[in-house]
């Protein structure tokens, strides 16, 4: 028996059965919806800036008044998230309870989601540390109760991580390939940050040694998938907007706020017309959209040092604090809570968050030393989807908001970060002698 038999062999032994995978995930998704059902006995935002936005739009797609702005066809916002909430309210009305329990539920089920996806890749326990981890992450609670677009589309995107992984390469079909790019593609309505997401699956299987053909012919499979799913976005704007515009027309500004003599790495909007020349942006989205971005590529081009400088500090908003969720949580709930719910939220939730990001380094490097070991590179799918998704933030301004959708992935490694970090107490001469004694 060759090595990379024994270890398969060995990872089918271990893996738990279908039944008791359902089992675990179901328990961790219903303690993450009954967390966030406490969550929001306490907590109870009115929706503000983009929130209200999507609250607004929903309700005027809900009444079949299209989505607009001033009365003009927009796609200043991507539609796919408002057009879910529209759904919500028309099957359950559009009281405060529909929005935030459907975000709610999403955000369940993705922890469902975390604890399979690490039972598949190493071990139960790893699976059930990883999903309850993030089930009682309070930052995700918080922004279950925010009527935001992130809790779709880190479903998606956390749905998509375990679409992808199987054990070998060969064991892929079309027909799933297909249905993951179109869960790519629907993510992609939501926020469009995705849209590239076939390169990562192509390292990916070039990584799992599907070669180099069928990497390609896997990846044009997926770029179908989300070309699919996003086709009927696409063919709206043509047909209200009279131009090409794949799903929003944000990503320009989004650009410029994060490449410009002024930009500071984070969210930068100044209300002064010298420093900022797109304050009537949306006035005519479309064009402004392309002058922003040439803006954008311009200062890039001609400031390449200072790029790469911001880039760094892009990726230190990204990962410091967690101060955004609260903000846009607790900070605008009605009534407010209490100032000790406040600050004990604050405090439990970093030190959730940085233990949480410290397991998940360890877990990480243990995942990736592992696979190199046996030969087995389903972790690198999750992996490269965290990657690719840090990567568009060396380039795209951050704050703490820009990192929820990659905490279950965060959680994952963490949920494997633990389980190798208890391995190491266990296995270690200190340990066994206190055993002993």
């Amino acid at each position: 028996m060759t090595l990379e038999h024994s270890h398969a062999r060995a990872a089918a032994i271990s893996s738990p059965s279908a039944a008791i995978l359902a089992v675990d995930a179901a328990s961790v998704t219903a303690v993450a919806f009954l967390l966030r059902l406490l969550w929001l006995t306490m907590v109870h935002p009115v929706p503000t800036s983009d929130f209200a936005w999507y609250r607004d739009h929903a309700l005027a797609l809900a009444a079949g008044q299209g989505y607009t702005y001033d009365g003009r066809p927009t796609a200043y916002f991507p539609i796919g998230y408002p057009l879910f909430l529209a759904g919500i309210y028309q099957l359950f009305g559009s009281g405060f309870w529909s929005g935030t329990i459907a975000n709610a539920m999403l955000n369940s089920l993705t922890a469902g989601l975390v604890t399979i996806l690490g039972a598949r890749l190493w071990k139960r326990s790893a699976g059930l540390i990883a999903g309850l981890l993030f089930a009682a992450y309070i930052s995700q609670m918080a922004w279950s109760s925010v009527l935001c677009s992130e809790m779709l589309f880190t479903f998606l995107l956390t749905l998509a991580g375990l679409m992808g992984v199987v054990r070998r390469a060969h064991e892929l079909r079309l027909g799933r390939v297909f249905a993951l790019g179109c869960i790519v593609g629907l993510a992609c309505t939501v926020r469009p940050v995705l849209m590239l997401a076939p390169a990562p699956w192509f390292a990916y299987l070039i990584i799992a040694r599907a070669g180099w053909r069928r990497a390609a012919r896997f990846a044009a499979v997926m770029l179908a998938g989300i070309a699919l799913a996003v086709a009927p976005i696409t063919v709206r704007n043509a047909l209200d907007l009279h131009a090409f515009v794949l799903v929003s027309t944000n990503g320009g500004v989004n650009l410029w706020q994060g490449n410009n003599p002024h930009a500071n790495g984070a969210y930068f909007w100044p209300l002064n017309p010298h420093q900022n020349p797109f304050l009537s942006y949306v006035s005519n989205e479309v064009v402004e959209d392309h002058a922003a971005a040439q803006a954008a590529r311009i200062y890039i081009f001609t400031h390449p040092l200072r790029t790469v400088e911001m880039g760094f500090v892009k990726w230190w908003h990204l990962f410091a604090g967690v101060s955004n969720a609260l903000h846009w949580s607790i900070g605008q709930s009605s009534p407010p809570v209490p100032n000790w719910f406040a600050r004990s939220a604050y405090v439990v939730d970093l030190g959730t968050y940085l233990f949480m990001l410290t397991l998940a380094c360890a877990g990480t490097a243990s995942a990736v030393w592992k696979a190199r070991r046996t030969r087995d590179a389903r972790a690198f799918w999750p992996l490269l989807l965290l990657a690719y998704y840090v990567a568009l933030f060396f380039v795209f301004p951050a704050w703490d908001r820009m990192r929820a959708p990659i905490e279950p992935l965060l959680a994952l490694f963490a949920g494997y970060g633990a389980v190798q970090v208890m391995r190491f107490i266990r296995q270690a001469p200190w340990a066994r002698r206190f055993g002993r004694g």
